[in-house]
């Protein structure tokens, strides 16, 4: 089993009002949908950093890069 560290963090008052829309959207924890956030940025980061571009596909098949800024 993985261990398990507990963290505190600090939202602006409308992100964690979307955090917990998600959360229930999603019919997960809070703490599951900031793992899952993470790891889906932590995966695009290394993508990056090995000079993937991101692209994303639009309803009307329009396809566009996605840009990160950090």
């Amino acid at each position: 089993m993985t261990e398990l560290t507990k963290v505190t963090v600090n939202l602006p008052t409308k992100l964690l009002s979307e955090l917990k829309k998600q959360a229930a959207r999603r019919n997960m924890s809070m703490t599951d949908t900031i793992r899952r956030g993470l790891e889906m940025d932590l995966y695009l980061s290394n993508a990056e950093n090995e000079g993937s571009k991101i692209m994303l596909e639009k309803k009307d098949n329009q396809i566009v890069q996605v840009i990160r800024k950090y």
